[in-house]
């Protein structure tokens, strides 16, 4: 249907990744800037008409991924696929690359056990 050269494609990527990028920061800042706006709004009004100035409810949480048993379990899977991924694409010898971070993964679990270990006692 569309034939588009091999060349301009490869131009076209990289500028329109960056236009996409600027328009969710410009998004962001728009989005939020209102959501400020009508909170002030909303605590004038409150405030001219004498009464309590409504709390905002806490904000859920979201998990950090700060420990390492979660950084050990993502480069050990990470490890993993990549290790079988070469393996299936290329070949075996050059698939143990995929190994490095299944290695640091598994050295983080088992900071991670040992750290846990500590805390026990």
């Amino acid at each position: 249907m569309f034939e588009m050269n091999p060349a301009i494609v490869a131009i076209l990527i990289p500028i329109l990744a960056v236009i996409g990028i600027f328009a969710m920061i410009i998004t962001v800042i728009i989005v939020s800037g209102r959501e400020k706006e009508l909170k002030h709004s909303e605590r004038l009004a409150a405030m001219e008409k004498g009464i309590e100035i409504p709390v905002d409810p806490p904000k859920a949480k979201r998990p950090a991924f700060k420990s390492l048993r979660a950084w050990g379990l993502v480069l050990l899977f990470l490890g993993i696929v990549l290790f079988l991924a070469l393996w299936v694409q290329i070949e075996f010898k050059f698939s143990i690359w995929g190994l490095m971070p299944a290695a640091i993964g598994a050295a983080l679990l088992l900071a991670a056990i040992k750290e846990h270990g500590e805390h026990k006692e």
